[in-house]
């Protein structure tokens, strides 16, 4: 089982290679003012916490709140509702086998759970292919915060299809009566969005547009699918949710 970071290793080496990516873009001037935003609003984090993070949103008809944490500066993209969505997952399926594709929860909880990672160092993480990889066991939730959109685009060679090939086999991972939630940023990549719209990777999806910068509603295709990545607001300014199983007692 995979368990939480103990130190905040991520955050600064993010910091570091936006740094070096915007001197190299924009000049020094530049670098330096984006390292000052970034730590304010690391700084602000406990404002944020009993202000945004009293907020809430609907998922499936239940209120949660914003999720505000200091690394990766939840409060500003798209983690302010994976995360929250995550966490009320975890929550309810305690002592059960859950997975994770991607080592992104390790950030914000302990909660027990396999992480699988090809790319991530880490002695509890399972570095394997998702196309790739046969559990022992399968699972009663299977969680993934905008990491599958990295399948077969951010790889050399690219392949579309895998993509696909990785969501068909998150299903056969699944118990009977297992539930699967992944999430994938609108506009990052084009194709993972397409084919969780057409290609049955999964038996339900949801929209949400990023309305305001710290504030998101569920939409739908129509609304978000002309969405950018980065613009107007940092990251993703709409996502989609891939829901697959068994959710409420009842398949999708």
């Amino acid at each position: 089982m995979h368990t939480m970071y103990e130190q905040p290793v991520g955050t600064f080496g993010v910091i570091r290679e936006r740094y070096i990516a915007t001197w190299h873009k924009n000049g020094f001037f530049d670098a330096n003012l984006m390292i000052l935003k970034r730590v304010t609003q690391v700084l602000l984090t406990p404002y944020y916490k009993i202000t945004l993070g009293k907020r809430t949103f609907l998922f499936r008809g239940k209120k949660l709140n914003y999720f505000c944490h200091w690394y990766n500066t939840t409060f500003d993209n798209e983690r302010m509702i994976e995360v929250a969505i995550a966490l009320d997952l975890l929550a309810s399926t305690k002592g059960k086998r859950v997975l994770e594709i991607g080592n992104v929860l390790s950030h914000y909880t302990d909660m027990p759970r396999d992480v699988l990672d090809k790319y991530e160092k880490g002695a509890d993480i399972i570095h394997e292919d998702v196309v790739g990889y046969t559990p022992a066991e399968k699972y009663d939730l299977i969680i993934s915060i905008s990491t599958m959109e990295h399948v077969g685009f951010d790889e050399d060679p690219k392949d579309p299809e895998k993509f696909v090939e990785g969501m068909l086999n998150l299903q056969s991972m699944l118990k009977p009566d297992g539930r699967m939630f992944v999430t994938i940023p609108i506009a990052y990549n084009p194709d993972a969005v397409t084919a969780a719209c057409t290609k049955g990777v999964c038996s339900s999806v949801l929209f949400y547009n990023r309305v305001k910068r710290m504030q998101w509603e569920e939409s739908t295709e129509k609304e978000v699918l002309g969405k950018n990545f980065n613009k107007p607001y940092a990251c993703a300014n709409a996502a989609l949710f891939c829901l697959h199983g068994s959710w409420n007692g009842k398949s999708l």
